[in-house]
């Protein structure tokens, strides 16, 4: 935890409660691409060393916006948001936490390039809602922690990004909360793997009043026009409207997966009952 956050439960101990309690919070899962594939290049003491000056930089983050790391899995780090201490903008550290962590792996990459270390991208998911907090586990081992279905649905769009070529990706819970301090824009509405429910899900851009490259501004607003297109299922228009989107911003993933998709929709139209929701078929 962060050391703000040990001496305020110093100072209330109370806080910290022993067991589990609902609560509202919001979870991040940051999982690095393609990681695995620099053991062939990479000795693992080596191996060892990067991720370990990677995981220093994005904890620091963590602690800087007030949360709480749950734990390193591999190459991924998982962090939770508005526990043990309540914390009621959760939901905003976690995006500031998000892009914060993008910048510092960005500039890591010039340093690292210097050095012949490999460049790093991560994708990563959050998500606000209902979850269950505190010490779980069993008498063998515990930890403190969170579970629940907003928690499981914060690792599914994590994983999203591979569908997408994104590096943020947030639930609608998330954008609610946030919608007023950041610029998002709405990539999808996805049935994820093991959820009945949909969730529309939105790109994480930047903090609101952050100067962004007027090009990738203009490759939002034609998507965000093209997807309005693909969903009254007008496939020319929605496919013109990604092209330019990638006009004004060639890498833009979204709308490379987007235009693809109404290319094969054009083709093979959807069912007549269908109502822009999208199923993949992996998670």
């Amino acid at each position: 935890m962060a050391p703000l956050v040990i001496d305020e439960l110093l100072e209330s101990p109370d806080k910290l409660t022993l067991g589990g309690e609902e609560k509202e919070l919001t979870v991040l899962f940051s999982d690095l691409e393609k990681f695995t594939t620099y053991s062939e290049r990479y000795s693992p003491g080596e191996m060892i060393s990067i991720l370990g000056d990677y995981y220093n930089v994005m904890t620091e983050q963590i602690f800087l916006h007030r949360g709480t790391l749950k734990e390193y899995v591999g190459d991924e780090i998982m962090a939770f948001f508005g526990a043990p201490i309540d914390n009621p903008d959760h939901a905003q550290q976690a995006c500031r936490t998000a892009l914060a962590m993008r910048e510092h792996r960005r500039n890591l990459g010039v340093e690292w390039a210097k050095k012949g270390r490999p460049v790093l991208r991560a994708r990563t998911g959050i998500n606000s809602g209902p979850m269950l907090v505190g010490n779980l586990g069993s008498k063998y081992r515990f930890a403190y922690g969170v579970l629940g279905d907003q928690v499981n649905l914060g690792s599914r769009l994590e994983g999203l990004n591979k569908m997408y070529s994104s590096e943020i990706l947030i639930g609608e819970n998330t954008a609610r909360l946030v919608k007023d301090e950041f610029l998002l824009r709405k990539i999808d509405v996805v049935q994820v793997k093991g959820r009945a429910q949909c969730v529309d899900v939105f790109e994480l851009v930047s903090e609101n009043g952050q100067e962004i490259p007027k090009e990738l501004e203009e490759a939002l607003k034609e998507y965000t026009a093209g997807y309005e297109a693909y969903c009254d299922q007008h496939w020319d228009d929605a496919i013109g409207l990604f092209e330019r989107a990638l006009e004004h911003w060639p890498e833009d993933g979204p709308s490379k997966t987007l235009s693809a998709r109404s290319r094969n929709y054009r083709e093979t139209p959807p069912p007549e009952d269908w109502d822009c929701v999208y199923v993949p078929e992996t998670k």
